[in-house]
Order: C-alpha cells, then sequence, then structure tokens
C-alpha cells in the first residue's frame, strides 16, 4: 500500500485499499483472499499518524488433526510516517517508524501490512481451540470419535503414566 503524501489534506483522512497478498509480499499458497485495509492518517505537517485495520484469510493445516481450515485474520497497526531523514532521529526511536525524508512524496505501508499480520499468527495452528487430535497409534481423528486407545493417551491422559507404560 503506497499512501501519496501529497494527496493528504491536513487532519484526518480516510484510506480504503484491496491489496493482492503476493503483490506485497504473502505467500499466496498461504493467504487466499485479498488483503482488506481501512482506516485513518492523520497529516499533522512532518508526522502522518496512520491507523489501519487489517483484514484477510489464511489456509492451513491444524498442527493436532492435521485438517484443512481457514483463518481469518482481523489485525489493526499503527504506523508512524516521519517528514525527516532517518539520521536525523536516535537510532532507538527510529524503530518502528517510517522516515520518507523532508521532501518525501510517497511511503510504501506494505511491509508493515504484513508484519501485523505475520505478529498475528499463533505458535500453534489449530483448526479449532478444543481440537482433540490425531491418535499416534491409529489415526483416528478425535474430533470425530474415539478409539481403543482415547483413554489411556487422549486429551487429559497424564502424559507421566503414558512414558512409562510403552
Amino acid at each position: 500500500m503506497k499512501l501519496r503524501l501529497p494527496s493528504l489534506h491536513e487532519g484526518i483522512n480516510a484510506l480504503e485499499e484491496t491489496l493482492d497478498p503476493g503483490e506485497i509480499g504473502l505467500d499466496t499458497d498461504v493467504f487466499v483472499s485479498p488483503v482488506a485495509v481501512k482506516g485513518t492518517a492523520d497529516d499533522e505537517d512532518t508526522l502522518v499518524d496512520v491507523r489501519l485495520e487489517i483484514r484477510t484469510t489464511g489456509h492451513y493445516t491444524c498442527d493436532r488433526c492435521a485438517a484443512e481450515f481457514d483463518r481469518p485474520f482481523d489485525v489493526t497497526s499503527r504506523i508512524e510516517i516521519l517528514r525527516r531523514d532517518p539520521e536525523d532521529s536516535d537510532e532507538e526511536e527510529a524503530e518502528g517508524l517510517v522516515f520518507v525524508g523532508s521532501n518525501g512524496t510517497e511511503a510504501d505501508l506494505s511491509q508493515e501490512i504484513v508484519e501485523a499480520i505475520l505478529l498475528d499468527l499463533p505458535l500453534q495452528m489449530l483448526c479449532r481451540d478444543d481440537c482433540k487430535g490425531l491418535c499416534p497409534f491409529c489415526y483416528t481423528d478425535w474430533n470425530e470419535g474415539t478409539c481403543e486407545h482415547f483413554a489411556e493417551y487422549g486429551p487429559g491422559a497424564d502424559a507421566a503414566d503414558n512414558d512409562s507404560q510403552e
């Protein structure tokens, strides 16, 4: 998403754009729907305060049961665009800011949008919060039913007892 700074008027500006996941650097095998971006840009002379709501959908395989599922992303991001050069700021202060230079006319926010989406990824991708997974012996999907191993190895079974019985 490229924000043309000369087109902004002083104060709050509405933003809305639909982006192709591949064009901003997201994996198109995973991100199966366009990235919808809505928000505001508050132009305050040398600072533009951008607040975005980002929506898209990713297609995943559950880490517990191997079922394929779609996961919606609905994230927010705040980006500050400074109309000055990064050398004019402390390095610590520069983190999380976009510098366009004093004569800059365009700010590319694609990287910040991708980072906001990727930071919303959970460590473990589950089709649902209460996914029971697969039996490690007969591969029965415990979300759909149980097998003879469920009582001993299923969710809630004592892992210490399972290790000593193997």
